[in-house]
């Protein structure tokens, strides 16, 4: 119910049976590492809203399977300075040349300085997903895919080793090793 920023998906927080709480709210404050008046600032804004794109009020009675969207406040991040280069696009997947340092996919502190809310932006393809991931310090080739009902069939071929990944290492040689 609510579009992505800057290439980045809103959460969604699904309140699980038995979950603690009595109110929505009360439930978001236990549950989230954020500052409770932060929260409130949230439901104050409307920033909080159910599937309908409706905000939902802080008061909501707590209720298993009820989910709430909303946009995370976002990390500071060191820009990763190096280009993100498109090798192939088609109707069905982008190929990009990952740099070094930028992690494939948002978590933790790296959300914005991410290759897939990178070139979700640059791209304006907003369902775009990753079909596999590289470590945040390796550089090389990523694929994603366009079309997210395509998604599987893509995954699969990573799973089954289908698909042959090699790796090179660059380094200084030393003859005595």
């Amino acid at each position: 119910p609510l579009p992505q920023r800057d290439g980045v998906d809103p959460v969604r927080v699904r309140l699980p049976a038995g979950g603690p709480g009595t109110t929505v709210r009360d439930h978001l404050v236990r549950r989230l590492a954020a500052d409770p008046a932060r929260i409130d600032a949230m439901f104050a804004a409307g920033e909080i809203v159910g599937a309908d794109a409706l905000p939902v009020p802080a008061d909501t009675p707590y209720a298993p399977g009820l989910c709430v969207w909303f946009h995370r406040d976002m990390p500071d991040e060191a820009p990763v300075p190096f280009p993100l280069t498109v090798v192939h696009h088609d109707e069905h997947i982008v190929v990009v040349d990952k740099p070094h340092f930028l992690a494939t996919t948002p978590r933790g502190s790296h959300i914005r300085q991410t290759a897939l809310a990178r070139i979700r932006h640059d791209l304006g393809l907003p369902e775009l997903t990753a079909a596999h991931r590289l470590d945040r310090l390796t550089a090389g080739l990523v694929l994603f895919v366009v079309r997210p009902e395509e998604r599987g069939a893509y995954q699969t071929l990573f799973r089954d080793r289908l698909v042959h990944k090699e790796y090179e290492a660059v380094a200084p040689h030393d003859p005595s090793l």
